[in-house]
């Protein structure tokens, strides 16, 4: 709690606290004591000073109230709900006292204004902390309507008024309601202080020093006489206390207004790295599809043509030992490469870049790798022209298609035959490739399904169009059309 304490009010210890607010007192005290009789009959009747003293208090007493409902939600419990009231009250009742002329209705208004604002401070004292009183939440409306009320009746009404001051003295009329709001003020003071022992927060001690010095300001009214030296220092103490508090509550604002610019700031860069996040790790994501994609049509589908090839030599040793030497040499080779395109996958390397003319060489030894390893064959139509129209890109992806395409109808058609073209087709590069085998349907398709996912894949990565159409006993043809820009690329 010392710790605590410490902290709140810059490392200043708490008795020296209270020796500073209660010499404060004891001096405002003693001064107004011995003015009256340093000034004996001093008199200074000045309304433009007293009315601009009252106007600007007023409007300090409404700002105040202001600023506390704003901070309500701040606070753990909801003792600063009648103080709002308070301050709002009395500061409507003085703007209303600023604008009086000297009598009746003079006095009453700051009687009555010193009454709300030590009301809103005694009706603290019944919010108990943790609490939630819907009563209590209704307290500042409740006050600001009655001065509202109050301060309208006395300026439009003032022969219905009481007397306030006889013979240049305060009647008691006056006097009670000061009387009591100096009760009330020393009784909020004493709530404050005591809830400042118990949180050790600066703004507890602010308060009971504003509410000490309100109420000493009520007692010396009850026994000035107006436009008197202990009249007057009434005011100036008065006007004191309210910038203190407002001085506070505004470098708290200023303070508030700062955090929450720094707080914004460290949003926004807590966004951006957020948003730069999110798209490294897209990029993490799609560069694993991508990976997963060629792992699967590149990779995955190479190793199965070497199996087919051994399962052909493996038939051909005891007919042909020679010709199943020569295709366990063929597959050993293949093999390299396959190991070669496992490790570039491995290390994150791109493709290789391929050209039409290269593009051609990998679909002759696919088919002719199929048509020696299986009773199938398959009929290439494909051009060097056409070839040359792909990108390096397009290139590497349309051999994954094929070699997806051919693996599918090996594996789950049993096709006898098969064609692979690659041709013009207004203004687009086409591939197509088919298969006499069983088909599929579409809708219920169990087996290939993520070949054709990857296919779909790679024709939105090149903007390119891709179609399936596949019955049962029917066969399969697979379209993927890449669209060209120029007139070289004309059917």
């Amino acid at each position: 709690m010392a710790e605590k304490m410490n902290a709140e009010n810059g490392h200043m210890k708490p008795f020296v606290l209270y020796l500073m607010v209660g010499g404060g007192a004891i001096a405002a005290l003693v001064i107004g004591i011995v003015l009256p009789g340093a000034l004996p009959g001093w008199r200074w009747p000045h309304e433009p000073l007293h009315s601009t003293l009252e106007t600007v208090g007023g409007l300090a007493a409404i700002a105040m109230g202001i600023v506390l409902l704003q901070r309500i939600p701040e606070h753990t419990n909801q003792k600063f709900y009648p103080i709002a009231g308070g301050f709002l009250g009395m500061g409507i009742l003085e703007v209303f006292h600023a604008v009086s002329i000297p009598g009746n209705g003079f006095v009453l208004l700051r009687s009555l204004a010193s009454f709300f604002g030590g009301l809103g401070f005694g009706l603290m004292c019944l919010a108990a902390p943790g609490k939630n009183h819907t009563t209590i939440k209704w307290m500042p409306w409740v006050i600001t309507g009655g001065a509202l009320a109050i301060g309208l009746w006395t300026i439009g009404f003032p022969q219905h008024l009481p007397v306030m001051i006889r013979e240049g003295e305060f009647t008691p009329t006056a006097v009670a309601p000061k009387s009591l709001a100096c009760m009330l003020f020393f009784a909020g003071s004493l709530r404050f202080f005591l809830d400042y022992r118990n949180s050790g927060k600066s703004e507890d001690i602010l308060f009971a020093s504003l509410a000490l010095m309100f109420g000493l300001a009520e007692l010396m009214f009850t026994y000035s006489v107006i436009w008197d030296s202990r009249w007057w220092f009434w005011h100036f103490l008065r006007m004191m206390a309210y910038f203190l508090v407002l001085g506070y509550v505004g470098r708290g604002y200023l303070n508030t207004i700062s955090e929450l610019q720094t707080a914004l700031i460290q949003t926004k860069h807590a966004e951006q790295a957020s948003r730069q996040s999110e798209q490294q790790l897209r990029a993490v994501l799609e560069a694993r599809e991508r990976m997963a994609q060629d792992l699967h049509d590149g990779v995955i589908q190479s190793t199965f043509a070497l199996r087919l090839n051994l399962e052909r030599c493996q038939r051909l040793i005891p007919q042909n030992p020679k010709e199943a030497v020569v295709g366990i040499s063929d597959v050993l080779i293949e093999l390299k490469f396959v190991i070669q395109d496992l490790r570039r996958h491995i290390n994150g390397l791109e493709p290789a870049c391929m050209n039409g003319q290269q593009w051609i060489h990998e679909m002759r030894t696919l088919v002719h790798t199929v048509e020696k390893s299986q009773n199938m064959h398959f009929h290439l139509q494909v051009d060097q022209e056409t070839a040359d129209l792909l990108t390096p890109e397009e290139a590497t992806h349309l051999l994954y298609v094929v070699k997806e395409s051919i693996s599918n109808s090996v594996r789950h058609s049993h096709a006898m035959s098969g064609t692979v073209s690659l041709h013009v087709r207004e203004g687009a590069v086409c591939l197509e490739v088919t298969d006499d085998g069983l088909g599929f349907d579409l809708e219920n398709a169990s087996e290939g399904v993520h070949g054709l996912k990857n296919m779909a894949a790679r024709a939105r990565r090149l903007g390119a169009h891709f179609q399936v159409w596949s019955k049962p006993h029917f066969g399969t043809r697979i379209i993927f059309e890449i669209q060209k820009k120029g007139s070289h690329a004309q059917a």
